[in-house]
């Protein structure tokens, strides 16, 4: 394909061209693509509230246009898909990380394989039973409380400490160069480890903050799974902090120092 698209504003315009010519089309609160494996369904990777374009290339591939369902692809069908997406790989602001496992998956796949792609309208108790899968790995985790918010940890040290405080306990302070992704964290044992075992060592101080976000806005940020069972986060580009901190509800606590 000799079509590419080498900027952000170029991505987002061949978005609004695929959603156009989808008749009725409906964004998906999150949408997935994997595998069953021994019974079970496997996320290969999933994504809620962002990568909108990938969501609706494979929506054309399938013939999806609303709702929640789900639909089996072989491989030429996901070649159609790796296909359309391609021409964002130009762009090299962006990861591409869709593109990725789509290519990982094409790879592994045989005669006769299929991967299946799922797609939920509402992450609130989706009635397909693969959406409802969906909605609970994007929201694994997640301590979202009665009051519309959902509690987050951080550990931190004694410098990214300070410049909270100077906030008045309101806001993370704007990522390094070389650190492109924000991680709040799902628990306090995992943020507790991190401060004893990273930060300390570092700075000799660690510390472990609490903090609320607006359960509506964190929803689009998938859990990420970091490791074993509870080793979960989100991960927030560092572009989006700014927007991030304005959702942050209440004051940012440290409930926890090593």
């Amino acid at each position: 394909m000799s079509e590419r698209w080498t900027t952000v504003e170029e991505i987002d315009a061949a978005r609004v061209r695929f959603e156009s010519a989808i008749a009725g089309w409906e964004r998906p609160a999150a949408y997935g693509i994997g595998w069953y494996a021994e019974g079970s369904f496997v996320f290969a990777r999933v994504a809620a509230g962002e990568s909108h374009l990938p969501g609706v290339v494979l929506a054309t591939v399938c013939g999806h246009v609303s709702g929640s369902a789900a639909y089996v692809l072989d491989g030429p069908a996901l070649d159609r898909a790796i296909a359309l997406l391609t021409p964002a790989e130009a762009c090299t602001l962006l990861d591409h990380p869709n593109l990725a496992t789509w290519r990982s998956l094409r790879g592994q796949l045989g005669d006769g394989d299929t991967v299946t792609v799922v797609f939920a309208a509402s992450l609130d108790c989706p009635a397909e039973p693969l959406a409802a899968a969906l909605a609970a790995e994007v929201l694994a985790g997640r301590q979202e409380n009665p009051d519309g918010t959902t509690t987050l940890w951080r550990p931190t040290g004694p410098a990214e400490l300070r410049l909270v405080e100077e906030s008045g306990w309101r806001r993370w302070p704007p990522r390094l160069p070389d650190q492109p992704i924000f991680y709040p964290v799902l628990n306090e044992d995992y943020a507790a480890g991190i401060a004893r075992e990273w930060n300390v060592p570092d700075s000799g101080h660690g510390y472990v903050t609490r903090f609320r976000v607006d359960t509506r806005y964190v929803r689009r940020f998938p859990t990420r799974r970091a490791g074993g069972r509870d080793v979960l986060e989100l991960w927030v580009p560092a572009g989006e902090l700014d927007e991030f901190n304005e959702h942050i509800v209440g004051l940012i606590e440290v409930v926890g120092e090593f």
